[in-house]
């Protein structure tokens, strides 16, 4: 089956756009399989978008208009995109074309090979990202200090086993649900915040 995912980041802003561009592009995909959130994309916490997970099977296709449609966060959308993969769900993006190609039937790889390139693309940014962040702070301290303004600040304190289970979370041993859970906390949400702190200090 054919699915759509639209989102807008206010109840004020009008989703029509991004449903006529799906429409347009598939002419399969019904006006009642478009799911549609009107909440920020910081986190994957949207009623909308989880239900069409729940909903979403092997050897379905999913559309949307534009990668930041799904998140904002790199990080985590390069999980979806990983979860996507592992259950063998098609994404495409109206915004990048390599995601639009026909496939050939049978031709398994070809649909891997779509699915690596978003993964890797994406994970290349929010490296990237990252990268930035830290010359930025670092910067900024080097600045400060060559005034006389630094004074640093406390070292924010991580929740016990942080930093282990931190690398097996980059080495890919255990996913985020899991890193989340073996720290005991609420949600993915929180864990992303520690990370970013983590990785920026």
């Amino acid at each position: 089956m054919v699915f759509g995912y639209v989102r807008v980041s206010t109840k004020e802003q009008n989703e029509s756009r991004q449903i006529k561009a799906l429409m347009d592009y598939c002419k399969e995909l019904k006006q009642e399989n478009i799911y549609i959130d009107k909440q920020s994309g910081k986190n994957f916490e949207r009623e909308s978008y989880q239900k069409l997970k729940s909903i979403l099977r092997e050897g379905d296709t999913l559309i949307i208009k534009e990668l930041d449609r799904l998140g904002r966060n790199k990080d985590m959308i390069k999980e979806e995109l990983e979860y996507f993969k592992n259950n063998k769900i098609r994404i495409k993006i109206l915004n990048i074309p390599t995601t639009l190609m026909d496939l050939p039937k049978d031709n398994q790889w070809v649909f891997d090979m779509i699915n690596n390139i978003l993964v890797e693309v994406l994970s290349a940014i929010a490296e990237e990202e990252r990268n930035k962040i830290r010359i930025r702070q670092a910067e900024g301290i080097a600045i400060a200090k060559e005034q006389g303004k630094y004074r640093g600040r406390p070292k924010a304190e991580l929740p016990k086993d942080f930093e282990k289970l931190f690398k097996q979370w980059k080495e890919e041993k255990i996913n985020a649900t899991q890193f989340t859970k073996l720290l005991g906390l609420k949600s993915r949400t929180t864990l992303y915040k520690y990370i970013e702190r983590y990785e920026t200090e």
